[in-house]
């Protein structure tokens, strides 16, 4: 019996003596303990929302690139603008052991159950440019500084319309935010509005067709679902044919990507006017580059996709050495204040395409149309 007792005394000692990570890693633990400091066991699954917006194949490419170059080993997925597809290809990269999950989110709410599957999994969530709402699984989020872009949008409006300078106007400004199923849109219209919304109260600016939301609250009102440049298209030749059809002049509309944008630039070409508008963009997508170039439409703001690869990749290194990720800001999600990297961006027009766009190497000079 007293062979038995130290028997089972030397075993629980020697228990006690084994290394943490010598069992399976925790989800507070970092990759390097998983990967046993071999960068090729370092698993990473990718999910972008779709490929028909350029920008996202951009995004992608760019991201498993800097990822690879870590010698990490990588899976990139488009899910078509799906929102089932994505779900189910975030849960299939969790099941196939992805230690570490990047999403760009279709549905920032519908992408919750399968980031916390993920999770569940072992897995870190990095919300990329998309934050995933309603959920403790998104350990960390990159993005570039969301209400800036709707005030670079909302300042180029008030600048070329020269209010103040002391144009009394009125003006007819159209006003259009992004996807209602995108948390982002909410923090561009909401920089926007933060602009425009003195000059829609004093009378210089208005809109005919009565699309003003009262609030930010309401910015799903004027909500074009999923980035959409056909339903943005719709949008705008609906207004058109509503409300200036009959010469009144339409001055400014704001469009918050790049789709809606060159939506925006069709409607009004099939409206046959001699003038477009002022219109506002985000994403720097090479159609919109060359029609800002043509004179159609009239600003982009670019968010160098390259700079928020690298700023999601050195995250991703940062957790698989064990070290704590850089993100100065946070962004609440319903559930927690989520650990983020903002980004700045830039407001892009004829005046700086070649200084921005072309001489950084973003885009080619023919792909500019210049």
């Amino acid at each position: 019996m007293k062979k038995l007792v130290k028997a089972i005394g030397i075993a629980a000692i020697v228990a006690l003596l084994i290394p943490a990570s010598a069992c399976g890693a925790s989800r507070g633990g970092s990759g390097e303990s998983a990967s046993g400091g071999d960068p090729s066991k370092v698993t990473i699954g990718i999910s972008m929302p779709e490929q028909q917006l350029e920008r996202w194949q951009i995004d992608g490419d760019n991201l498993k690139k800097q990822l690879e170059s870590y010698g990490y080993k990588v899976t990139l997925q488009f899910a078509d603008g799906k929102t089932d597809l994505q779900s189910s290809q975030i849960q299939n990269m969790a099941n196939q052991g992805a230690k570490y999950v990047v999403i760009a989110s279709i549905d920032g709410t519908a992408t919750g159950a399968a980031a916390e599957q993920a999770a569940a999994n072992g897995a870190k969530v990095i919300a990329y440019d998309r934050l995933i709402m309603n959920t403790d699984a998104v350990d960390y989020y990159a993005t570039f500084s969301l209400t800036d872009v709707g005030k670079m949008q909302g300042e180029y409006i008030v600048d070329k319309l020269g209010v103040k300078e002391g144009k009394k106007g009125p003006f007819n400004v159209e006003l259009m935010s992004g996807s209602p199923t995108d948390n982002n849109a909410k923090y561009y219209y909401e920089g926007a509005w933060s602009v425009l919304e003195p000059y829609f109260k004093s009378g210089v600016f208005k809109a005919k067709s009565g699309k003003v939301p009262g609030s930010v609250k309401d910015w799903q009102s004027i909500g074009i679902d999923n980035w959409d440049r056909q339903k943005g298209q719709a949008e705008m030749e609906n207004r058109i044919n509503s409300f200036y059809n009959d010469g009144t002049k339409l001055d400014a509309v704001l469009a918050p990507n790049d789709a809606i944008a060159l939506g925006t630039v069709n409607a009004v070409e099939g409206a046959g006017w001699n003038y477009f508008p002022i219109i506002t963009g985000q994403d720097a997508e090479k159609a919109n580059v060359r029609a800002i170039v043509q004179g159609k439409q009239s600003m982009t703001v670019y968010k160098d996709t390259r700079k928020l690869a690298k700023a999601t990749a050195a995250m991703i290194k940062d957790l698989v050495d064990g070290k704590t990720p850089k993100a100065a800001g946070k962004f609440n999600n319903g559930n927690k204040d989520v650990p983020s990297q903002l980004l700045t961006p830039v407001s892009v027009d004829k005046s700086n395409i070649k200084k921005e766009l072309v001489d950084s190497g973003y885009i080619s000079a023919s792909d500019a149309g210049m």
